[in-house]
């Protein structure tokens, strides 16, 4: 038999249960349950291998500043090439000259060139004291020209030379109210003779009688564009005034060689055109 005192001690164990393998373990609402051994309480992921690190990041930049537009300026207008070669002084006139100090007073006040007519005035017939006046010229340093009153004179104009026509600059092929209309027989005629034509016009003259034609374009322009100017103060400037395009002459590449500037000023006593003709065109 089991003693009493040990009976109640079996029938105790038996009402409450025996202690299980889990002892110690507490159960039942409130009671916390053991922390896992997996991975510690709250702790943060472990970063990914190999992962790049979170981009810095950058404020945006400042833009440039946008510069202002460029100022386009406006090419000069382009210089004939001929410029470069300077103007000088020349003075035409149909007056008898018989002291050769004129012309040394002339070259000493800065003129280089004499155009004078050569023939007798109203005719193509040579005039007498066209060599005789040619040769005080040249002795004196200038150069020298001829033109004649009418065109159509140009051979008796050039023959009137005489000995001097290889020293001529030029024959000016006149064409102006009360002369004859220039044509290209005359142009040819004169280089035939070896001398250089010139025509001789302005823009208020040549578009009526030549009806403006361009076809003589070629031939160098003595223009004309006259002015009361002052002698005194007066600079050799073959482009001015300021050239008009007329006969298809005056732009950059029929820029005139000459021009007259000023009608019947008295120079030491005899009456002269004053012109200012394009230096480099003079040989």
């Amino acid at each position: 038999m089991i003693p009493k005192n040990l009976a109640f001690v079996l029938a105790a164990l038996l009402l409450f249960g025996l202690p299980s393998a889990s002892a110690g373990a507490k159960t039942g609402p409130g009671a916390k349950a053991a922390p896992s051994t997996d991975t510690a309480p709250d702790a943060a992921p472990e970063p990914l291998a190999n992962a790049a690190p979170a981009a810095e990041v950058t404020p945006p930049a400042t833009p440039a500043p946008v510069s202002a537009p460029a100022v386009v300026v406006p090419r000069a207008a382009v210089v004939p090439q001929a410029i470069q070669g300077g103007s000088v002084k020349v003075l035409d006139t149909t007056a008898a000259i018989t002291d050769p100090n004129w012309f040394r007073q002339a070259y000493a006040e800065g003129f280089r060139l004499y155009v004078m007519h050569a023939t007798a005035w109203g005719t193509c017939t040579p005039w007498q004291q066209t060599q005789a006046q040619l040769k005080m010229a040249l002795d004196a340093g200038l150069k020298i020209a001829v033109y004649t009153r009418d065109a159509s004179c140009w051979e008796g104009g050039i023959k009137a030379a005489g000995p001097y026509v290889s020293q001529l600059q030029f024959f000016a092929l006149d064409v102006e109210p009360g002369g004859s209309v220039v044509t290209r027989a005359m142009v040819d005629g004169v280089r035939s003779l070896g001398v250089r034509p010139v025509i001789y016009s302005g823009s208020g003259m040549w578009p009526g009688l030549m009806n403006n034609s361009s076809a003589f374009s070629d031939v160098p322009l003595w223009d004309t564009d006259t002015s009361n100017l002052d002698y005194t103060t007066w600079t050799a400037n073959y482009l001015a005034p300021t050239p008009a395009q007329y006969g298809g002459w005056n732009t950059a590449g029929t820029m005139r060689v000459g021009i007259q500037q000023k009608f019947e000023h008295t120079l030491n006593g005899i009456n002269v055109d004053l012109n200012s003709f394009n230096a480099s065109f003079l040989k």
